[in-house]
Protein backbone atom coordinates (compact mmCIF):
# COMPACT_ATOMS: atom_id res chain seq x y z
CA UNK A 1 0.00 0.00 0.00
CA UNK A 2 1.08 3.12 -0.90
CA UNK A 3 0.55 5.98 1.77
CA UNK A 4 2.06 9.25 2.03
CA UNK A 5 3.81 9.80 5.61
CA UNK A 6 3.39 6.14 6.04
CA UNK A 7 4.78 4.68 9.90
CA UNK A 8 5.83 1.50 8.24
CA UNK A 9 9.91 2.47 8.56
CA UNK A 10 9.25 4.28 11.90
CA UNK A 11 8.01 0.93 13.11
CA UNK A 12 11.35 -0.43 13.08
CA UNK A 13 13.00 2.91 14.03
CA UNK A 14 11.99 3.81 17.40
CA UNK A 15 8.44 4.05 16.95
CA UNK A 16 8.32 0.31 17.54
CA UNK A 17 10.21 0.55 20.94
CA UNK A 18 7.34 3.82 22.41
CA UNK A 19 4.87 1.51 21.43
CA UNK A 20 6.35 -1.17 23.25
CA UNK A 21 7.29 0.36 26.25
CA UNK A 22 3.29 1.85 26.05
CA UNK A 23 1.00 -0.08 25.11
CA UNK A 24 1.13 -3.32 27.46
CA UNK A 25 0.44 -0.87 30.20
CA UNK A 26 -2.80 0.59 28.46
CA UNK A 27 -5.96 -0.09 29.12
CA UNK A 28 -7.03 0.35 25.11
CA UNK A 29 -5.36 1.89 22.15
CA UNK A 30 -6.34 4.24 20.01
CA UNK A 31 -5.64 4.86 16.70
CA UNK A 32 -7.08 8.51 15.77
CA UNK A 33 -5.10 9.11 11.90
CA UNK A 34 -4.79 5.63 11.21
CA UNK A 35 -4.36 6.28 7.90
CA UNK A 36 -2.53 2.85 5.97
CA UNK A 37 -3.22 1.05 9.00
CA UNK A 38 0.34 -0.29 10.06
CA UNK A 39 0.18 1.29 13.88
CA UNK A 40 -2.99 -0.34 14.36
CA UNK A 41 -2.47 -3.58 12.87
CA UNK A 42 1.23 -3.54 14.84
CA UNK A 43 -0.34 -3.32 18.03
CA UNK A 44 -3.44 -5.54 17.52
CA UNK A 45 -1.06 -8.21 15.87
CA UNK A 46 1.73 -8.08 19.29
CA UNK A 47 -0.52 -7.42 22.22
CA UNK A 48 -3.70 -8.97 23.55
CA UNK A 49 -5.30 -5.28 23.84
CA UNK A 50 -8.59 -3.52 22.72
CA UNK A 51 -7.21 -1.55 19.46
CA UNK A 52 -9.45 1.42 17.89
CA UNK A 53 -8.82 2.84 14.90
CA UNK A 54 -10.76 6.01 13.22
CA UNK A 55 -10.23 8.04 10.16
CA UNK A 56 -12.16 10.46 8.21
CA UNK A 57 -11.45 8.17 5.12
CA UNK A 58 -13.54 5.42 4.39
CA UNK A 59 -10.31 3.30 2.67
CA UNK A 60 -8.34 4.09 5.64
CA UNK A 61 -10.52 2.79 8.07
CA UNK A 62 -11.58 -0.70 5.52
CA UNK A 63 -7.39 -1.49 6.04
CA UNK A 64 -7.11 -0.92 9.48
CA UNK A 65 -10.34 -3.50 9.53
CA UNK A 66 -8.76 -5.79 7.84
CA UNK A 67 -6.48 -6.92 10.07
CA UNK A 68 -7.73 -5.78 14.19
CA UNK A 69 -11.29 -6.55 13.42
CA UNK A 70 -10.79 -10.13 12.73
CA UNK A 71 -8.74 -12.67 15.55
CA UNK A 72 -8.60 -15.43 13.53
CA UNK A 73 -6.15 -15.54 10.20
CA UNK A 74 -7.78 -16.14 6.71
CA UNK A 75 -5.87 -18.82 4.98
CA UNK A 76 -8.71 -20.40 3.01
CA UNK A 77 -7.96 -21.26 -0.38
CA UNK A 78 -11.26 -22.07 -1.35
CA UNK A 79 -12.83 -18.72 0.06
CA UNK A 80 -10.43 -16.65 -2.45
CA UNK A 81 -10.98 -18.82 -5.49
CA UNK A 82 -14.84 -18.63 -5.27
CA UNK A 83 -14.13 -14.52 -4.70
CA UNK A 84 -12.26 -14.81 -7.89
CA UNK A 85 -14.51 -17.30 -9.53
CA UNK A 86 -17.71 -15.01 -9.07
CA UNK A 87 -15.92 -11.80 -10.44
CA UNK A 88 -14.90 -13.53 -13.58
CA UNK A 89 -18.68 -14.91 -14.23
CA UNK A 90 -19.17 -11.22 -13.97
CA UNK A 91 -16.67 -9.88 -16.32
CA UNK A 92 -17.00 -12.02 -18.74
CA UNK A 93 -20.89 -10.97 -18.98
CA UNK A 94 -19.55 -7.83 -19.34
CA UNK A 95 -20.61 -6.19 -22.85
CA UNK A 96 -17.49 -3.84 -23.06
CA UNK A 97 -15.01 -6.71 -22.22
CA UNK A 98 -14.33 -7.45 -25.67
CA UNK A 99 -13.96 -3.92 -26.44
CA UNK A 100 -11.39 -3.70 -23.28
CA UNK A 101 -9.47 -6.66 -24.47
CA UNK A 102 -8.99 -5.58 -27.95
CA UNK A 103 -8.00 -1.67 -26.79
CA UNK A 104 -5.21 -3.58 -24.09
CA UNK A 105 -3.87 -5.10 -27.21
CA UNK A 106 -3.59 -2.23 -29.43
CA UNK A 107 -1.67 -0.18 -26.42
CA UNK A 108 2.04 -1.14 -27.84
CA UNK A 109 0.50 -1.42 -31.57
CA UNK A 110 -1.16 1.95 -32.27
CA UNK A 111 -1.02 5.92 -31.39
CA UNK A 112 -1.10 5.79 -27.28
CA UNK A 113 -3.05 9.24 -27.41
CA UNK A 114 -5.55 7.65 -29.87
CA UNK A 115 -6.05 4.45 -28.18
CA UNK A 116 -6.11 6.60 -24.70
CA UNK A 117 -8.77 8.42 -26.03
CA UNK A 118 -10.82 5.39 -27.11
CA UNK A 119 -10.68 3.74 -23.29
CA UNK A 120 -12.42 6.64 -21.89
CA UNK A 121 -15.12 6.40 -24.49
CA UNK A 122 -15.88 2.89 -23.34
CA UNK A 123 -15.16 3.43 -19.95
CA UNK A 124 -18.03 6.16 -20.26
CA UNK A 125 -20.80 4.49 -21.97
CA UNK A 126 -24.22 3.85 -19.56
CA UNK A 127 -23.73 0.63 -17.41
CA UNK A 128 -20.66 1.12 -16.80
CA UNK A 129 -19.56 0.05 -13.00
CA UNK A 130 -18.73 2.83 -11.01
CA UNK A 131 -14.72 2.49 -10.71
CA UNK A 132 -15.16 1.57 -14.71
CA UNK A 133 -16.63 5.06 -15.10
CA UNK A 134 -14.86 7.02 -12.94
CA UNK A 135 -11.52 6.01 -13.71
CA UNK A 136 -11.50 3.75 -16.83
CA UNK A 137 -8.75 5.03 -19.53
CA UNK A 138 -7.26 6.91 -16.93
CA UNK A 139 -5.67 5.47 -13.22
CA UNK A 140 -6.41 2.07 -15.04
CA UNK A 141 -7.31 0.53 -18.06
CA UNK A 142 -10.43 -0.66 -19.34
CA UNK A 143 -9.89 -3.92 -18.60
CA UNK A 144 -8.75 -3.31 -15.02
CA UNK A 145 -11.31 -1.00 -13.97
CA UNK A 146 -13.94 -3.71 -15.34
CA UNK A 147 -12.30 -6.22 -12.71
CA UNK A 148 -11.95 -4.28 -10.45
CA UNK A 149 -15.46 -3.47 -10.47
CA UNK A 150 -16.41 -6.84 -10.11
CA UNK A 151 -14.36 -7.97 -7.63
CA UNK A 152 -15.81 -5.39 -5.40
CA UNK A 153 -19.64 -6.27 -6.47
CA UNK A 154 -18.54 -9.60 -5.70
CA UNK A 155 -16.88 -9.24 -1.85
CA UNK A 156 -17.16 -12.77 0.39
CA UNK A 157 -19.70 -12.16 2.87
CA UNK A 158 -18.06 -14.04 5.88
CA UNK A 159 -16.86 -10.91 7.94
CA UNK A 160 -13.45 -12.41 8.27
CA UNK A 161 -13.33 -12.97 4.58
CA UNK A 162 -15.06 -9.83 3.42
CA UNK A 163 -12.59 -7.41 5.53
CA UNK A 164 -9.64 -8.96 4.01
CA UNK A 165 -10.77 -8.89 0.18
CA UNK A 166 -12.13 -5.12 0.43
CA UNK A 167 -8.31 -4.30 1.85
CA UNK A 168 -6.98 -6.63 -0.39
CA UNK A 169 -8.43 -5.10 -2.88
CA UNK A 170 -7.80 -1.06 -1.85
CA UNK A 171 -4.22 -1.97 -2.32
CA UNK A 172 -4.67 -3.51 -5.54
CA UNK A 173 -6.02 -0.34 -6.67
CA UNK A 174 -3.33 1.38 -4.96
CA UNK A 175 -0.64 -0.80 -6.75
CA UNK A 176 -2.01 -0.88 -10.64
CA UNK A 177 -3.30 3.09 -10.91
CA UNK A 178 -1.17 4.85 -12.97
CA UNK A 179 -0.14 7.70 -11.38
CA UNK A 180 2.95 8.74 -9.70
CA UNK A 181 2.73 7.05 -6.33
CA UNK A 182 -0.58 8.58 -4.96
CA UNK A 183 -4.00 8.94 -7.09
CA UNK A 184 -3.75 13.14 -7.39
CA UNK A 185 -3.33 13.04 -11.20
CA UNK A 186 -3.15 9.99 -13.14
CA UNK A 187 -0.09 9.51 -15.93
CA UNK A 188 -0.92 11.13 -19.04
CA UNK A 189 -0.50 9.23 -22.72
CA UNK A 190 1.95 11.98 -23.74
CA UNK A 191 5.97 11.22 -24.77
CA UNK A 192 7.36 10.75 -21.19
CA UNK A 193 4.74 9.80 -19.28
CA UNK A 194 3.35 6.82 -21.56
CA UNK A 195 5.53 4.09 -20.57
CA UNK A 196 4.68 4.71 -17.15
CA UNK A 197 1.05 4.56 -18.04
CA UNK A 198 1.74 1.06 -20.12
CA UNK A 199 3.67 -0.38 -17.11
CA UNK A 200 0.88 0.24 -14.77
CA UNK A 201 -2.24 -0.74 -17.55
CA UNK A 202 -0.07 -3.78 -18.17
CA UNK A 203 -0.41 -4.82 -14.20
CA UNK A 204 -2.69 -7.89 -13.72
CA UNK A 205 -5.62 -7.26 -11.19
CA UNK A 206 -6.28 -11.06 -10.62
CA UNK A 207 -2.81 -11.83 -9.88
CA UNK A 208 -2.07 -8.65 -7.88
CA UNK A 209 -5.45 -8.92 -5.31
CA UNK A 210 -4.30 -12.74 -4.93
CA UNK A 211 -1.02 -11.20 -3.38
CA UNK A 212 -2.44 -9.05 -1.41
CA UNK A 213 -5.27 -10.78 -0.09
CA UNK A 214 -2.59 -13.87 0.82
CA UNK A 215 -0.37 -11.07 2.94
CA UNK A 216 -3.27 -9.59 4.23
CA UNK A 217 -5.27 -12.79 5.68
CA UNK A 218 -2.11 -14.58 7.16
CA UNK A 219 -1.74 -12.44 10.09
CA UNK A 220 -4.69 -12.00 12.96
CA UNK A 221 -5.11 -9.58 15.82
CA UNK A 222 -4.76 -11.14 19.30
CA UNK A 223 -8.10 -9.68 19.88
CA UNK A 224 -10.84 -8.11 17.94
CA UNK A 225 -10.75 -4.32 17.68
CA UNK A 226 -12.99 -1.64 15.96
CA UNK A 227 -12.70 0.27 13.33
CA UNK A 228 -14.88 3.28 12.40
CA UNK A 229 -15.16 6.52 10.08
CA UNK A 230 -15.14 9.30 12.66
CA UNK A 231 -13.33 12.62 13.53
CA UNK A 232 -10.10 12.19 15.45
CA UNK A 233 -11.89 15.27 18.30
CA UNK A 234 -15.15 13.33 18.36
CA UNK A 235 -13.10 9.62 19.38
CA UNK A 236 -10.77 11.83 21.75
CA UNK A 237 -13.88 13.20 23.84
CA UNK A 238 -14.41 9.29 24.32
CA UNK A 239 -11.38 8.01 25.67
CA UNK A 240 -11.05 7.49 29.49
CA UNK A 241 -8.15 6.86 32.17
CA UNK A 242 -5.87 4.25 31.05
CA UNK A 243 -6.14 4.55 27.08
CA UNK A 244 -3.28 5.39 24.79
CA UNK A 245 -4.00 7.32 21.94
CA UNK A 246 -1.32 7.56 18.80
CA UNK A 247 -1.68 10.80 17.21
CA UNK A 248 -0.14 11.08 13.18
CA UNK A 249 -2.37 13.79 12.46
CA UNK A 250 -1.86 15.55 8.82
CA UNK A 251 0.63 17.80 8.06
CA UNK A 252 -0.03 18.98 4.68
CA UNK A 253 -1.84 21.67 3.40
CA UNK A 254 -3.48 19.49 0.76
CA UNK A 255 -6.21 17.31 1.97
CA UNK A 256 -5.42 14.08 1.95
CA UNK A 257 -8.95 12.91 0.02
CA UNK A 258 -7.46 14.81 -2.75
CA UNK A 259 -4.79 12.23 -2.52
CA UNK A 260 -6.77 8.93 -2.35
CA UNK A 261 -9.93 9.23 -3.70
CA UNK A 262 -10.07 6.48 -6.22
CA UNK A 263 -9.30 4.66 -3.04
CA UNK A 264 -12.15 6.00 -1.12
CA UNK A 265 -14.19 5.22 -4.95
CA UNK A 266 -13.03 1.46 -4.44
CA UNK A 267 -13.95 1.73 -0.52
CA UNK A 268 -17.31 2.53 -0.84
CA UNK A 269 -18.27 1.09 -4.12
CA UNK A 270 -20.64 3.85 -4.89
CA UNK A 271 -20.44 5.66 -8.38
CA UNK A 272 -19.33 9.11 -7.96
CA UNK A 273 -19.16 12.42 -10.52
CA UNK A 274 -15.79 13.27 -11.07
CA UNK A 275 -14.26 16.26 -12.70
CA UNK A 276 -11.00 18.04 -13.65
CA UNK A 277 -7.20 16.62 -14.36
CA UNK A 278 -7.13 14.39 -11.23
CA UNK A 279 -10.82 12.69 -11.89
CA UNK A 280 -11.83 14.16 -8.66
CA UNK A 281 -14.83 14.08 -6.72
CA UNK A 282 -16.99 16.89 -6.17
CA UNK A 283 -15.36 19.23 -2.83
CA UNK A 284 -18.63 18.61 -0.50
CA UNK A 285 -17.77 14.70 -1.54
CA UNK A 286 -14.21 14.94 -0.04
CA UNK A 287 -13.33 14.66 3.62
CA UNK A 288 -11.08 17.81 4.27
CA UNK A 289 -9.39 17.86 8.33
CA UNK A 290 -8.96 21.46 10.29
CA UNK A 291 -5.09 20.01 10.17
CA UNK A 292 -5.05 20.71 6.16
CA UNK A 293 -6.00 24.41 6.91
CA UNK A 294 -2.74 26.27 7.64
CA UNK A 295 -5.56 28.67 10.06
CA UNK A 296 -6.97 25.85 11.75
CA UNK A 297 -4.26 23.46 12.24
CA UNK A 298 -2.81 24.63 15.47
CA UNK A 299 -5.99 25.12 17.01
CA UNK A 300 -7.24 21.74 15.77
CA UNK A 301 -3.83 19.94 17.37
CA UNK A 302 -4.69 22.06 20.92
CA UNK A 303 -8.04 20.96 21.30
CA UNK A 304 -7.30 17.22 20.42
CA UNK A 305 -4.22 17.16 23.07
CA UNK A 306 -6.79 19.24 25.49
CA UNK A 307 -9.90 16.98 24.99
CA UNK A 308 -7.34 13.67 25.60
CA UNK A 309 -5.02 14.92 28.39
CA UNK A 310 -9.00 15.91 30.53
CA UNK A 311 -9.37 12.16 30.07
CA UNK A 312 -6.76 10.87 31.74
CA UNK A 313 -5.06 9.52 28.74
CA UNK A 314 -1.91 9.24 27.80
CA UNK A 315 -0.82 9.62 23.78
CA UNK A 316 2.19 8.96 21.76
CA UNK A 317 2.39 11.75 19.12
CA UNK A 318 4.60 11.83 16.03
CA UNK A 319 5.02 14.72 13.57
CA UNK A 320 8.18 15.97 11.34
CA UNK A 321 10.49 17.67 13.31
CA UNK A 322 10.69 20.83 10.86
CA UNK A 323 8.32 22.79 9.07
CA UNK A 324 5.29 21.31 8.00
CA UNK A 325 3.12 22.73 5.07
CA UNK A 326 0.09 22.60 7.18
CA UNK A 327 1.70 25.57 9.31
CA UNK A 328 2.75 23.40 11.85
CA UNK A 329 6.27 22.19 13.42
CA UNK A 330 7.80 19.96 15.35
CA UNK A 331 8.76 22.64 17.56
CA UNK A 332 5.46 24.35 17.58
CA UNK A 333 3.65 20.65 18.40
CA UNK A 334 5.82 20.42 21.42
CA UNK A 335 4.91 23.74 22.57
CA UNK A 336 0.55 23.12 22.37
CA UNK A 337 1.95 19.83 23.54
CA UNK A 338 3.63 21.14 26.48
CA UNK A 339 0.66 23.20 27.60
CA UNK A 340 -1.96 19.86 28.75
CA UNK A 341 1.32 16.72 29.21
CA UNK A 342 4.58 15.76 30.90
CA UNK A 343 6.95 15.12 27.76
CA UNK A 344 9.38 12.38 27.24
CA UNK A 345 11.03 13.89 23.82
CA UNK A 346 12.52 11.59 21.51
CA UNK A 347 13.82 12.57 17.95
CA UNK A 348 14.57 9.72 15.34
CA UNK A 349 16.12 9.90 11.86
CA UNK A 350 13.43 8.51 9.41
CA UNK A 351 12.40 8.36 5.74
CA UNK A 352 9.63 9.73 3.84
CA UNK A 353 7.58 9.24 0.42
CA UNK A 354 6.72 11.78 -1.55
CA UNK A 355 4.82 9.53 -3.52
CA UNK A 356 5.71 11.40 -6.56
CA UNK A 357 9.00 12.31 -6.99
CA UNK A 358 10.71 12.19 -10.43
CA UNK A 359 14.22 11.63 -9.17
CA UNK A 360 15.29 14.82 -10.78
CA UNK A 361 13.44 17.54 -8.86
CA UNK A 362 12.17 15.72 -6.20
CA UNK A 363 13.63 12.48 -4.93
CA UNK A 364 10.88 9.79 -4.03
CA UNK A 365 12.17 9.35 -0.73
CA UNK A 366 13.73 11.88 1.47
CA UNK A 367 15.59 12.19 4.55
CA UNK A 368 13.48 13.76 7.13
CA UNK A 369 13.27 13.90 10.76
CA UNK A 370 10.64 12.82 13.15
CA UNK A 371 9.49 13.45 16.66
CA UNK A 372 7.98 10.65 18.77
CA UNK A 373 6.48 12.17 22.05
CA UNK A 374 5.01 10.33 24.58
CA UNK A 375 2.71 11.96 26.51
CA UNK A 376 1.34 12.12 30.16
CA UNK A 377 -1.43 13.81 31.17
CA UNK A 378 -0.39 16.84 33.85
Amino acid sequence: MKYMGSKRYMLTNGLGEALAAEVPKARRFIDLFTGSGAVAAFAATRWDVDVLASDLQKFAVALAASVICRDVVVNDPKTLEAWIGRARARVNENERLTAAKELQEALRKRALMDVVGQCRELCSESGAGPIEMAYGGYYFSPQQAIWLDALRATLPQRHEAKVVALAALIGTGSRCAAAPGHTAQPFQPTCTAGEFLLTCWSKDVVTTVMTEFNEIGRIAAKRKGQASVDDALAVAKKLMEGDLAFIDPPYSAVHYSRFYHVLETIASGTRVPVSGAGRYPPLEQRPISNFSIKSKAASALRDLLQAISSKGARAVVTFPAGNASNGLSGKRVVEIASEFFHIDRETVTGRFSTLGGNRVNRAARQDSQELILTLSPK
